[in-house]
Formats: C-alpha cells, structure tokens, sequence
C-alpha cells in the first residue's frame, strides 16, 4: 500500500473520531454554563430574597400626609406614590400595605381595627374592611379632582372634600358617593364631623362652612380672606380650632358664630389639629409643632429634637398622640404630646 492511501485512510478514520471529540467538548461546554447560568440565577434569587426581607416598611423617601389611629394599638399612614403602611403594636413595628396604585395618599380615616377609607389624586377612593389586608376601589363621582380628605363616624357616614370646591358624601359605608351642592371653585383641605349632621368645612381664602342638616344645605362662617385653612378640629359642637397660613389659629366657642384669631408664638404655616381632652396640638412646616392645654385659648411650642421638616398628619387615642409626615417621619408620644420619638425605624 502507498504512502498517500495510508494517509488517506488515516484521514478517513480519524473523522468520526473528531465529531465525537468535538461533540463531547460541546456538551461538556454546555453543561458547564448551564451550571454557571443556574447558579447565578440561584444566586439572583437569594440575593433578591435577601433584599426583599432586608426591604425596611419605612424609607426616608416616604411623605406622609395624613394618619389614623383608631385604637391604642393600630396606627396608619398614607402618602406619596400610593404608600399605606400598618402597624398593629402601636408603632413598635410597621408593614407596607398594597394600595394597588401610585397615585399620592393625602387623607385616611379608620371607624375601627376593619374599617377604614383612603383618599388622594385624581379622585381615587380606597376601602377596606379587614384591615388593609385588602383595598377595594369605590367609584368617584368626579374622577379628576383630587381628593384631600376623608371622614367616617360610622360604618355608614362619611365625607370626602377636595379641589374645585368638592364635597363628597356616603350614607352607605361608600358604596355610592354623591357630590354636594356647592358650586364655588374652592380647595376644601379638611373637614370636622360631631354627628352626621353636624359638621365644618375648611380650606382656601379662610372658608369655613358650617352643616347642620348633613350637608344638604351650608352656611358660611368666614371666607373671602388672603390666608389659607389647613385643619379644624372640634372638641364638642361648641368649641373649634382651625389652623393655617402664617401660623393662623382661630378658636370658636359658640359652634362657630364668631371666630377669633388667638396669639401663635410660631409663625409656620400649620397643616393639621386635633383635640385630646382637653387639650389639643396643631402641626405644620418645619416640623413646627405647638400645644394648647385649654382648648385652644392659649398655645405654646413643643420641641421635637432633631426634627425640621414638615408634619401634617395628627392623631390622638388615649392620652397616646401619633404623627406623620416628610422623609418618612412617623412619631409617637405617651405622655399627652409633651415629648415625642420617631417609631419609623
């Protein structure tokens, strides 16, 4: 046999030998990257996992613009980009609710552990009925006014108010809303209910609206003002405080027939009042916060220390006193609002 057919059927012999090198090599390459590629996704995952778990309820990015707390142990907070957090140890510890939207929260209110209302941008309307475990929509009559705020005295009656002059009401726990017959382009910031029926209404130009009859019919107390109202509280049906721009409080004894401008030693705008006993506090920018031990008569500062940045959310229960509001700021006071702490973290 010649040299040149020897080599030609080495060449012949060898071909399948190479295919099935080559072939080995090829899975040998697979599996080795299949394994790489699993175990990096393993590793994505757990990391995920662990990013999740390590996730804090509360982040400074957080503004709160309003909370409720309708008992001693449970404390919400509502605010931007659709945020609800729960906590159900009176602030020891906090969980972050699915609101299943990314619209702002501006206003929250709860009758009990169950029930309770959220309102916010573009008329949306939120409601629950164990807890915010789960948030229902409830249809807005006006779907492109933003609602400000919200208040149940029930299961059954509550009000919503907001831009445009919008008043919201429900006799049926929400769901149906009917708007309210006033017909002035007016932002209502907050409202105050001491029976269904009777109520007031807050907001530009120092409006104050006064109802007696469940918002069929309005009367004005005051309005046609430079200033803005923020927040009114009420004791009972005769004594109020509304609070506003520039440090504005106003105090009524008599249901509000005549409101008089008490002396503020801060000069803040305030955002929010509430009313515990007898004594109730206002908050606003700059994490102004001031208190009044007669009912609103006279009024002092309380110090928060190492807090400047706004607070609009107030709420009492018990002597005990909550408060929310920007870089995710949740405080807490046991001692009837003299000092306070962050349970945020």
């Amino acid at each position: 046999m010649s040299g040149s057919e020897i080599n030609k059927g080495r060449k012949t012999m060898c071909r399948p030998a190479r295919r099935v090198l080559l072939l080995m090599a090829v899975a040998i390459a697979f599996q080795i990257v299949s394994s790489f590629l699993a175990s990096a996704e393993s590793m994505d995952t757990e990391s995920a996992n662990s990013q999740t778990k390590a996730m804090p309820a509360i982040t400074v990015g957080d503004k709160f613009y309003d909370v409720a707390f309708p008992d001693t142990k449970n404390i919400w907070a509502v605010g931007y980009f659709g945020a609800i957090v729960h906590s159900s140890d009176g602030g020891k510890t906090w969980s972050r609710q699915k609101a299943g939207t990314g619209k702002s929260l501006t206003g929250v209110c709860f009758v009990n552990d169950k029930d309770g209302w959220v309102v916010g941008d573009d008329g949306i309307i939120l409601h629950t009925e164990d807890g915010g475990l789960t948030w229902e929509n409830q249809k807005c009559p006006l779907s492109v006014q933003k609602l400000l705020k919200v208040r149940f005295l029930n299961e059954k009656d509550g009000f919503a108010v907001g831009t445009f002059g919008t008043i919201l009401h429900t006799n049926d726990g929400g769901r149906t809303w009917k708007k309210l017959a006033f017909n002035q382009d007016v932002i209502f910031n907050d409202l105050a209910f001491v029976t269904p029926d009777e109520g007031w209404i807050v907001g530009e130009f120092e409006t104050i609206l006064h109802t007696m009859d469940g918002g069929r019919t309005f009367e004005q107390q005051r309005g046609d003002q430079l200033g803005e109202i923020f927040g009114i509280a009420f004791k009972d049906k005769l004594q109020g405080v509304a609070v506003g721009t520039d440090g504005k409080i106003l105090f009524t004894s008599n249901g509000g027939l005549k409101w008089a401008e008490e002396k503020n030693p801060a000069t803040d705008t305030l955002l929010k009042v509430n009313f515990f006993d007898d004594s109730a506090l206002a908050v606003g920018l700059r994490g102004t916060l001031v208190k009044s031990n007669d009912c609103g008569k006279t009024w002092g500062i309380v110090t928060i220390p190492g807090h400047y940045s706004w607070l609009s959310g107030l709420a009492f229960q018990a002597g005990v006193g909550i408060l929310g509001g920007d870089q995710g700021g949740i405080l807490k006071s046991t001692d009837m609002g003299k000092t306070w702490s962050r349970c945020d973290r």
